[in-house]
């Protein structure tokens, strides 16, 4: 990597520079932030889709941050490939998270946060596992499955899960469908647990039919923004992202595109594409359920552990070093490097003050033995759609990453 020191060196005084500029900007103006005899200038909030940063000039509707996100659960075996709706033109998934089930398979979650603008038809619609459920109620998401793993043995699953953690979710095995909203597809050659479909405009009825709250509760919500790009001097061109050594198969490769500054994917085979690509490592457990369905066979599931980790964060064909954590029931994402300066000149200024307070009598205002909150920088996304990669980090999880 050329001249990195030099470039990072810029990049943070460019940071540090923009700081020091919002700081005089309201320090010259008064108090408050306006000239003297001036009304105070009013703080405009805009409505912004909280999984993508997009706002209403980019057709987002403010009235879906009074409803519930919904997430729904979708095949990707080779069977089941290319997916109904993940390419849609206008309503493809906000995120789509991808992650090993069971086999050596992985599968999808795609979190939509209006519901009101779904694709016509979202499958293959598959069943739930514990992992998947954990990581919608970071969102505090209605969960839409086609079946679910049920707790056996060490093994506890999906129906356990639910009741459990009080999980909103529609189950269509369980669903008294009044409303259409599930189906059969009759136009592929496939088994027919390959062609479970669901309607996206029965969704909204669906959910008033089971009396869900509506209302969301607090929730994770993403964070957008350019200035956190400004320390991120690595380039990628091409990601090859392997889940486990026992998921090897199913790897996911993406290609950046310079004319769309999007990454491109053909292992759903189609073309699907992505303005962010959030890599997470953690834990992996491997738990055998055996005598499975009645049929004397065994399945061994893959159990992620919520451990949190490292991970990388891909945009505009730059890379960064992030690191991730479940905290408050919330998904956070830490920028490596912003954290770092912002400790060390924290560090910095904390021993600036010591000093001068070496030589004074009075005590009263030193430390009184209660440690601060570490400082942290959360990671910022460019605006748009994400892919997540929930990959092992003790099971042969690996990235590739091509400059």
């Amino acid at each position: 990597m050329k001249d990195s020191k030099s470039r990072l060196f810029t990049y943070v005084s460019i940071l540090l520079i923009l700081c020091m500029s919002i700081v005089l900007a309201t320090s010259c103006s008064g108090s408050d932030g306006e000239e003297p005899g001036e009304e105070p200038a009013e703080i405009v909030q805009v409505a912004t889709n909280p999984l993508t940063g997009e706002t209403a000039e980019d057709g987002f509707d403010e009235n879906a941050l009074n409803q519930r996100i919904a997430a729904f659960v979708v095949e990707n075996t080779p069977d089941a490939r290319p997916q109904w709706g993940l390419d849609d033109p206008n309503y493809s998934p906000d995120i789509v998270l991808q992650g090993e089930v069971e086999g050596g398979i992985t599968r999808t979650l795609w979190f939509y946060a209006d519901y009101n603008k779904l694709p016509e038809v979202i499958g293959p619609m598959r069943s739930a596992r514990p992992p998947y459920i954990r990581f919608s109620e970071l969102f505090d998401s209605v969960f839409i499955h086609w079946g679910q793993s049920s707790s056996k043995g060490d093994y506890v699953g999906a129906n356990t899960i639910f009741r459990k953690h009080k999980v909103d979710h529609i189950n269509q095995m369980t669903f008294n469908d009044q409303v259409g909203l599930y189906d059969r597809d009759h136009t592929r050659g496939t088994a027919i647990e390959h062609r479970g479909i669901l309607y996206g405009s029965k969704v909204p009825a669906a959910l008033k039919q089971e009396g869900f709250r509506e209302e969301p509760k607090d929730y994770t919500h993403l964070k957008f923004g350019t200035l956190g790009w400004i320390t991120a001097f690595d380039t990628a061109s091409a990601i090859g992202v392997r889940y486990s050594d026992r998921a090897s198969s199913q790897s996911t490769y993406w290609t950046y595109n310079e004319e769309d500054q999007k990454y491109h994917t053909s292992s759903f085979e189609n073309d699907f594409s992505r303005d962010n690509l959030l890599v997470l490592y953690d834990n992996t457990e491997y738990i055998e359920k055996y005598n499975y369905g009645g049929s004397g066979a065994s399945v061994v599931y893959c159990d992620y552990k919520f451990k949190g980790g490292k991970g990388k964060l891909f945009s505009k064909g730059l890379v960064k070093d992030i690191e991730w954590k479940r905290e408050d029931g919330k998904l956070v994402l830490i920028d490596t490097e912003l954290t770092r300066i912002a400790q060390e000149r924290a560090a910095a200024e904390e021993a600036a003050e010591e000093a001068e307070d070496q030589d004074k009598e009075d005590a009263d205002d030193k430390d009184d033995g209660e440690e601060e909150e570490p400082i942290i920088v959360q990671a910022s996304l460019n605006k748009g759609k994400t892919w997540i990669g929930w990959i092992s980090a003790n099971n042969g999880g690996s990235i590739d990453i091509q400059e």
